[in-house]
């Protein structure tokens, strides 16, 4: 900024910034001046909704959760009136929440063993598993406990764009691993490794990386992977387009990842050992801090005054939803306060 910037930062260098810094350590995100760069999803831990309020999604590693989890959930959601919706990642949304009402939510949230689930971020979302060995009659690996390995492993790294993973216990890829940023999919010798695939509007498939690896080295490819590319690609680059914009594309990056040609391999997995040993949930750290918790109210000089004009009606399939604009009543928007006209005597 000292150097090339001018002005106080705009709405694009003021993110890219804020990602650069989050990527580069583990700290709070919102300290030390940084919450000011971030986005309004970042800023208040949560996604922001079409009608003002916020979604509530809690991790539930690897989509497996125990019934006595699953009735917190529920009770939550009673609690607060929360429209409650099961996810592409295999996590439970709960949308609806006001501004105000995210602490008290998360309170009961982390007192009950969960912790963010990092949606509003740019950092590792979900690793999708199939329910493998354990269960499956095909399965030839255990692809939940490899995924909840992962997803522990990785939550909270900040990276240019959202990461998403997948782990399948056969090659049926039941857990659309092919279709992640890093997808796991096991075979009777280990796992192989698939990286730079993603869906959305350009999808892609991931490319195979590594075959048959056992445990260890399936994690020590994941983590010179993943810090290979957060210091590498451009803000907002999924790591698919980042391989495709790679000189010599996924044989670049075996050689990076697997053979070593740069001589960095050491210097990413000690990146990665310190992101994994320094981890700290956001919204636990939240609680703790009163003032932290200062940022969560809808106005500032009446901490405890809602916001009327966020109403919802209860008829979407026995859930509530946001009240549509007719629903609301006419509501008048870019209004002016009328002026009476200039006496052009007037000085």
């Amino acid at each position: 900024m000292a150097k090339y910037g001018t002005g106080a930062g705009c709405d694009i260098c003021k993110p890219t910034i804020a990602n650069i810094l989050a990527s580069q350590n583990s700290a709070y995100v919102l300290d030390a001046g940084r919450g000011t760069l971030q986005d309004t999803n970042d800023r208040a831990l949560a996604n922001m909704q079409k009608d003002g309020t916020y979604s509530v999604v809690p991790r539930i590693a690897g989509g497996e959760i125990t019934p006595k989890k699953l009735g917190v959930i529920a009770a939550v959601a009673e609690k607060y009136n929360l429209y409650t919706k099961i996810t592409g990642g295999q996590r439970i949304d709960m949308f609806g929440a006001r501004l105000e009402e995210l602490p008290e939510i998360w309170k009961e949230l982390v007192d009950a063993g969960f912790e963010s689930g990092q949606a509003y971020g740019k950092s590792l979302r979900t690793v999708k598993s199939c329910v493998g060995s354990t269960w499956c009659r095909f399965g030839v690996q255990d692809s939940v406990a490899m995924a909840i390995q992962l997803e522990l492993r990785y939550r909270g790294l900040r990276s240019p764009h959202k990461l998403k993973m997948g782990v399948s216990g056969c090659a049926r890829e039941c857990a659309e691993a092919r279709g992640k940023d890093v997808g796991v999919i096991a075979t009777a010798d280990g796992w192989n490794l698939y990286v730079g695939g993603n869906g959305g509007a350009t999808p892609a498939h991931a490319q195979l990386l590594a075959k048959d690896l056992d445990d260890e080295t399936l994690l020590k490819y994941i983590d010179r992977y993943f810090m290979y590319y957060i210091r590498t690609a451009d803000r907002l680059q999924r790591t698919a387009r980042w391989q495709e914009e790679l000189d010599g594309g996924i044989k670049h990056v075996e050689d990076v990842v697997v053979k070593d040609t740069l001589g960095i391999a050491e210097e990413l997995e000690a990146a990665m050992a310190k992101h994994v040993d320094t981890y700290v949930d956001e919204w636990a750290d939240t609680l703790k801090d009163p003032e932290r918790l200062r940022r969560f109210r809808s106005f500032v000089n009446a901490p405890d005054q809602k916001d009327d004009s966020i109403t919802f009606v209860s008829d979407e399939r026995g859930q509530m939803r946001p009240a549509t604009p007719e629903e609301k009543g006419k509501v008048l928007i870019g209004a002016s306060i009328p002026m009476r006209p200039r006496d052009e005597n007037e000085v």
